[in-house]
């Protein structure tokens, strides 16, 4: 089988990318390009605080802003069983990343997803969501350096929302100061979407 052929890659020098140096198993490629149509770039996993090289990690795949979410949630379901991680990579929603591992929160540690305007580490962010997690599980979907976004498996309601909303504004001002104007916004915007959205600007 042509791989090369079959994952429409190297269409020029400039763009050319050879899937198989991306280390993804071709089980998992395989999985990919049964859902995605969308050109296969690399991805690669930045230091935000150095200046070393970055690493090649996985792939990223173009697709649709409006098909995102819904491709990320069937990836992860077929992904899971050969522990590979598929995500929203962009802000934009146009790119899903695909990477080994099967800890979801390994998508922060990839992403080095920050509070640094407040002086949260990376290391912070993801003690605070395996704290959140314990308590009202959710399924992260989409990831850079500065946002989150997640689904909840268990939604917080009544009392426990209004408690925890004020908790993700202690914790992610800008949501509420920048976005929702206030709790109660937040506390409308997490009914109607059933997410929780952090962001650092």
């Amino acid at each position: 089988m042509n791989w090369k052929r079959l994952f429409s890659v190297g269409r020029s020098k400039e763009t050319e990318f050879k899937v198989e140096q991306s280390g993804i198993s071709q089980e998992a490629l395989v999985i990919v390009r049964s859902s995605i149509n969308g050109r296969i770039h690399p991805f690669y996993k930045v230091d935000l605080y150095t200046e070393k090289q970055a690493d090649l990690v996985g792939i990223c795949v173009e697709v649709k802003q409006e098909e995102a979410e819904q491709l990320v949630l069937n990836l992860k379901e077929e992904l899971k069983s050969i522990d590979y991680q598929a995500f929203i990579c962009d802000s934009n929603h146009e790119k899903i990343a695909i990477i080994p591992g099967s800890d979801q929160f390994d998508i922060l540690r990839f992403q080095q997803t920050n509070g640094d305007n407040y002086d949260i580490s990376n290391e912070r962010v993801i003690s605070k969501l395996k704290d959140w997690y314990r308590r009202y599980p959710f399924i992260i979907i989409g990831s850079d350096y500065d946002w989150i976004e997640a689904n909840f498996e268990v939604f917080p309601e009544g009392k426990a929302l209004k408690a925890f909303a004020t908790e993700i504004y202690k914790f992610c001002p800008d949501i509420v100061e920048q976005g929702s104007g206030s709790i109660n916004g937040l506390i409308e915007e997490m009914r109607e979407t059933r997410k929780l959205i952090l962001w650092w600007d």
